[in-house]
């Protein structure tokens, strides 16, 4: 819908009739300027302006900065006036230099001419005062000319004209104040209340026109007519500034805010989608913080468990050591034992293989004596005598057989019986011998047989001896077999491992009965946690009820309110104020909804009937009066009813919130409990755990110990065992030893008895056979003789044969004889090494076999010795290996111990105890394994969390993590780094203080934010409908009281057109949509974070907001247009842009001015005010344009301050007043009477200086053209 601005002809003409029959005007007379701009520094120019004024000059003269003060008169902000840009100076710089700097404005009111004067205050900015009178009764008085010219401050300007006893006002040191007074603008008086009376009296006393003359916005319009390449877009700004000042248009709300918002609610609802996650998280490292605290005491323990394993390492490495030294030490001793008897063996040996090698010596001897026959000769030198014998009778015989005998018979018997004799004689000494040799042997037998009997008696006693050495180690041998084989079929358990188990036993059921204590306390806890946990909720839910009831309770009494109070401007409050009785009449039928909008321009028809209704007549009295209408002492006491109520209501609710914070309160903490309990509960079931970990450890510890011990048992038994029969079967060896020994000692005995007896009984055999041979040959020589006898007798001759073979045996026993004889010195040699040397063999032998008996002894004693040392190395060995195990397991153990507390690194406080190390390193393992599972959980899920709080940056929830974080770090030493697991873990407990203090907080005050940002966003959209409906209202308000004189024949139907762009703009629907959504939305989740829905359509909100075209301004929410006819043609025009390019700028810019015409007389209803219009580059309208503008301007009551560079002869006529502005010098063109009657002094006035110094050359000033 559009809205137009109709400017339409009028023909109201200005002006009051005086007494003495003039008109009379009020307005701007004359602009004084006293050592102002560059180009009239120094002096003092006046420009008269109340009738139609024309100034000239070159460009840069000065002249538009002479029209830029019109507005300033009015009120104009200086810095509109003189926009500061580089290098460019300020109004105040510029304007008013100096202290000295004046600006006067001369105007007319109802009682006379007055000043108001704008001057450079001490604190650099300019300050106004009025005075009473006009400026040459005043300032151009005598003695104030003198000041002027001396170069006075204005304060001392002021103060003499004080002393004059002309009125000043007090210093105005605002513009607004300034603007208030001049235009009398109501508004403007009393926004100040303190104020108020003061400006109003001033307003009184200076203010231009007479009382009845108001006026606003003058100020504004009188600077859009200056600026004309601008004129367009400057109208719609003053529309826009003036007559939609009073609507409160809610600012468009921050879309960076409301971004913020949203980011702040997505990260509360991110975050609290994670809180049971991270309520784990506090519990397990809750969990984690008892387990460490837990830890601590284990590793207090293991410490010191770790110091005696370390002394007792220490200790079992000394007793190794010691070991190792007597295994040494035993070794060293053993050799030197074994060396000395090597040494004894070696002497003994050395003893035998001498005697072995005499004995041998002799044996070899002895062979070699035999094998020479020495034997043989030595018996048969024994018997030489005999052989000698024997060899006469041989001799004997062969001589009586080579003889010649007398008488054979007697000499046979003669031979017979000597021969006899003889051999008797022989027979008896062999037999001698005979008997001798036996009795030799039968006594060597004797002898032999004793010592034999001797050595077999040594030998069982030796036998025995070597036994009894031997028993008493192997009884010690076999008592340890029969302990060993009785402990390895009854193993047993130690009192220190009987102790131990008691001790694990007893800690274990001590722990499953404090678990089943805790486990009851944790159910108890938590069954109350639960209901606390109800009773909050249902407090909640109370708190809501509350919510709605005092909200709707709230409702009602601010309808009241607005029905007790409407605004200014609404419907309600017109009927009022001028309809006491509009309750039972027009309430009963009209749409409450109505009644406060003020877009509806209600007006009164007092001739209008009562009850007549749009042409109709209705029987009102039928129907009740609606609540809405009813009398203001009803709605007082309504009012007062539902205040009572609603304040009981919030009180009310004020409990209801506090019970619920108690409950809430109370929840907590057995929520607290309840997670300690938890927590607690977790720690006992770890310890029952350990405990029962620790008897099942210590169980099999102790039953692998006994299977270590049946082993080592098994083995010991098996080592005494092999060890029994090795020491049998070296005791037999022994034995056989010892009896080898005597063994060879009576085989040697026996060798050499054999050999004495061979040779005794060789010698009786040889007696025998020396006896058996003589009578043999005694028979046989008897027989020969006989024979001999008988053949002598028989035959009286010899036998050849018999002499023959008397012969061999004569030289048979000759040679044997000789033989003997001859062997004498060999058989004494013989009979002398027998008797010296051959005698010693038997000794000789002992002695031999006695030191092969004592190096056999000695070398039985270096073997015993040996396995001895053998087995005690053996043992020291086996002792150093078990030390060693134990050192190495101890350290196995003391390095898994140092392993495991490498994981725990502070300093323990906690008081420790030794125990096993095995049980406490497993303990303290499983103890960091499960913190190790729990940090990585807990890390996780805190990286988690972080990762939340980080993806939202700058939100609140953020903000106060980085305070928890920053308050954390301050309380740690050293630097910190943010990644470190050490400063993370640190900071989980800020989880909790984020999640039960800051989150509820931040909760509740994004609710409150986000309702209140709602809400924000509910008035902006209702302000948009607001000023749609006000874009309207304007425009009819316009329509009806800006009356137009349209005096320009190419022109008609001049409308402006003015339409709200909100319904065009791309925020708008998003925007009603969400306003429609949230209104239902709250209605049920007063106390709820908005959901995604209404996050997303809030979020949609926000980037159109942020990209909209229609910004906060309302100018940005009007689109306007100049629409009219120009010979019939339409032309729109829109922007500066369209005015500039117009097929005729002069025409279109005479429909603009026709708008301003009937603007100005809007905003200045008084007539007989005459407004001043400073219009710039007239010269280039047409004239019979500016006749036109000249025309309507007089209509009404406007006069204009035109510059261009010079006046044209048909421009002259328009103008009344006609100057020029050359080098700070003012040249009139038509000087009236009064003008011409100070022209000397306006050129004379400067700042002290001469007339001649006081011209200054003319500059161009482009910058405030």
């Amino acid at each position: 819908m559009h809205c137009i601005l109709q400017v339409s002809r009028t023909t109201c003409r200005y002006g009051e009739i005086s007494l003495s029959g003039e008109t009379v005007s009020y307005g701007l007379e004359s602009i004084v300027l006293h050592h102002s701009f560059k180009q009239v520094k120094g002096r003092t120019i006046k420009i008269d302006c109340r009738e139609r004024t024309h100034l000239g000059g070159v460009n840069g003269a000065g002249k538009t900065s002479v029209l830029a003060l019109v507005p300033a008169f009015f009120g104009e902000e200086p810095e509109r006036i003189v926009t500061k840009a580089s290098g460019k100076l300020s109004f105040l710089d510029y304007y008013l230099p100096t202290f000295q700097s004046l600006i006067i404005f001369e105007y007319r009111r109802h009682t006379g001419l007055y000043c108001a004067v704008m001057y450079r205050h001490a604190q650099g900015k300019p300050c106004y005062r009025f005075v009473a009178g006009s400026a040459e009764e005043t300032f151009f008085a005598a003695e104030i000319k003198e000041l002027l010219q001396g170069g006075a401050s204005a304060d001392d300007v002021f103060a003499a004209l004080r002393q004059r006893g002309t009125t000043v006002s007090k210093m105005i040191d605002t513009i607004t104040n300034y603007r208030a007074i001049i235009q009398r603008n109501q508004k403007l008086l009393k926004r100040l209340p303190a104020d108020a009376r003061a400006l109003r009296a001033l307003a009184a006393e200076f203010g231009l026109g007479d009382s009845d003359t108001q006026m606003t916005n003058i100020e504004r319009l009188t600077h859009v007519v200056l600026n004309k390449h601008r004129l367009l877009s400057s109208f719609k700004t003053m529309i826009c500034e003036t007559q939609f000042e009073n609507i409160h248009q809610h600012a468009r709300p921050r879309a960076i805010d409301r971004k913020d918002l949203i980011a702040d609610i997505q990260s509360l609802s991110a975050f609290a989608g994670e809180e049971e996650k991270i309520r784990t998280c506090l519990r397990k490292d809750a969990e984690r913080r008892a387990i460490l605290e837990q830890a601590d005491k284990t590793v207090a323990n293991l410490f010191v468990t770790l110091e005696e394993a370390r002394e007792k390492a220490g200790e079992l490495s000394q007793q190794k050591e010691r070991l190792e030294t007597e295994r040494t030490d035993q070794r060293s001793a053993f050799e030197e034992a074994d060396r000395q008897l090597a040494r004894q063996i070696t002497d003994h040996n050395a003893d035998f293989e001498s005697l072995d090698r005499q004995v041998a010596a002799l044996h070899r001897q002895n062979e070699k004596y035999e094998a020479d026959d020495l034997p043989d000769l030595a018996q048969r030198f024994d018997n030489l005598a005999d052989y000698r014998q024997r060899l006469a009778t041989a001799q004997a015989d062969y001589d009586n057989l080579t003889g010649k005998a007398s008488a054979i018979e007697g000499e046979f018997d003669l031979e017979k019986q000597r021969i006899q004799r003889e051999h008797e004689k022989q027979q008896a000494q062999r037999q001698q011998r005979l008997r001798e040799a036996e009795a030799a042997l039968t006594s060597a037998k004797h002898a032999y047989e004793l010592k034999l009997n001797s050595v077999k008696a040594d030998k069982v006693t030796a036998v025995s001896e070597y036994k009894d050495t031997r028993s008493l180690e192997r009884s010690e041998l076999t008592s340890e077999q029969a302990r060993l084989s009785a402990l390895r079929d009854n193993p047993g358990q130690t009192g220190a491992e009987q102790q131990e188990i008691a001790s694990a036993e007893q800690a274990s059921e001590e722990a499953s009965e404090q678990l089943a204590q805790v486990h009851e306390n944790r159910l108890e806890a938590g069954r109350k946690r639960d209901q606390a946990d109800r009773d909050w909720k249902a407090a909640q839910e109370q708190v809501q009820h509350m919510d709605v009831k005092v909200q709707e309770l709230e409702d009602r009494f601010n309808e009241l309110q607005k029905q007790i109070a409407p605004e200014n401007g609404t419907w309600l409050s017109q009927l009022r104020s001028q309809d006491p009785e509009w309750g039972s009449r027009l309430a009963k039928v009209v749409n409450p909804s109505l009644l406060h909008r003020k877009d509806l321009a209600p007006t009164r028809d007092p001739d209008a009937s009562e009850t007549a209704l749009m042409g109709w007549q209705l029987a009102l009295d039928a129907l009740p009066v609606p609540d809405f209408a009813a009398s203001e002492e009803a709605l007082q006491e309504r009012s007062r009813s539902i205040d009572t109520e609603r304040q009981e209501a919030i009180k009310l609710r004020a409990e209801t919130e506090r019970e619920a914070q108690r409950r809430h309160a109370a929840y907590k903490e057995r929520a607290e409990i309840a997670e300690r309990l938890e927590t607690e509960f977790s720690l006992v079931e770890r310890t029952r755990n350990n405990a029962q970990d620790r008897l099942a450890n210590v169980r099999l510890r102790v039953k692998e110990a006994q299977a270590a011990r049946v082993a080592t048992i098994s083995k010991d038994l098996e080592e005494v065992q092999r060890k029994l029969k090795a020491f049998d079967e070296q005791t037999g060896e022994g034995i056989r030893d010892v009896e080898t020994s005597f063994h060879q000692q009576i085989l040697d005995i026996r060798a050499h008895w054999a050999e004495q007896e061979s040779e005794l009984q060789s010698s009786v055999d040889k007696q025998n056979e020396l006896i058996a041979s003589a009578d043999s040959e005694y028979k046989a020589r008897l027989r020969k003789k006989r024979q001999i006898y008988d053949q002598r007798l028989s035959e009286e001759g010899i036998d050849p044969e018999v002499v023959k073979e008397a012969r061999e045996a004569l030289a048979k026993l000759t040679g044997t004889v000789e033989k003997i004889i001859a062997s004498e010195d060999l058989v004494r040699g013989y009979r002398k090494w027998r008797e010296q040397e051959w005698s010693k063999v038997e000794t000789l032998t002992e002695q031999a076999n006695q030191a092969n008996a004592k190096r056999e002894a000695v070398l039985r004693e270096r073997n015993e010795a040996e396995r001895t040392w053998k087995e005690q190395d053996r043992r020291l060995k086996v002792s150093i290996a078990e030390h060693q195990n134990a050192v190495k397991t101890l350290r196995d153990q003391m390095e898994a111990a140092e392993g495991v507390l490498k994981h725990f690194p502070g300093e323990t406080l906690a008081e420790g105890f030794p125990g096993n190390i095995a049980d406490l390193t497993q303990e303290l393992q499983g103890a960091y394994q499960k913190l190790e599972q729990l940090r990585k959980e807990v890390v996780g899920t805190f990286d988690q969390a972080t990762s939340i709080l980080n993806r939202y940056d700058n939100t609140q929830i953020q903000q106060a993590w980085q305070k928890l974080s920053a308050y954390r770090r301050s309380q740690m030493t050293g630097e910190v780094l943010e990644h470190e697991e050490s400063f993370k873990l640190a900071r989980v407990p800020d989880l909790r203080e984020l999640l039960d203090t800051d989150i509820p907080q931040l909760r509740d005050a994004l609710i409150d934010q986000f309702v209140s940002e709602a809400g924000s966003l509910v008035k902006y959209f209702d302000s948009l409908e607001v000023m749609a409906r006000e874009v309207k209202a304007v425009s009819g308000l316009l329509k009806r009281k800006i009356n137009t004189d349209q005096q320009i024949e190419s022109l008609s139907d001049i409308q402006v057109v003015l339409e709200p762009r909100v319904y065009e703009d791309e925020t708008w629907q998003p925007l009603k949509e969400f306003v429609e959504q949230w209104q239902t939305w709250i209605q049920m989740n007063r106390r709820s974070l908005p959901n995604d829905a209404i996050l997303r359509r809030f979020k949609l909100v926000t980037d159109t907001l942020s990209d909209a075209k229609v910004k906060e301004s309302v100018e940005s929410m009007i689109d306007m247009r100049l629409e009219m006819k120009e010979n019939d043609r339409q032309v729109v025009i829109r922007t500066d842009a369209d005015f500039l390019s117009a097929s005729s700028t002069g025409l279109t810019y005479l429909a603009i001015m026709t708008v301003f015409m009937g603007l100005t007389r809007y905003l200045c209803p008084d007539l007989n005010t005459r407004i001043t219009w400073p219009i710039d580059e007239l010269a280039t309208l047409s004239p019979n344009n500016i006749s036109h503008l000249a025309d309507m301007l007089e209509a009404n009551n406007l006069t204009m301050i035109s510059a261009c560079p010079k006046l044209d002869r048909s421009l002259r006529k328009f103008f009344e007043n006609k100057i020029s502005l050359k080098q700070g010098r003012i040249h009139t063109y038509e000087t009236s009477a009064n003008q011409g009657k100070h022209a000397g002094t306006f050129a004379s006035v400067s700042h002290g200086s001469q007339p001649s110094l006081a011209i200054a050359e003319a500059e161009e000033v482009p910058d405030h053209e």
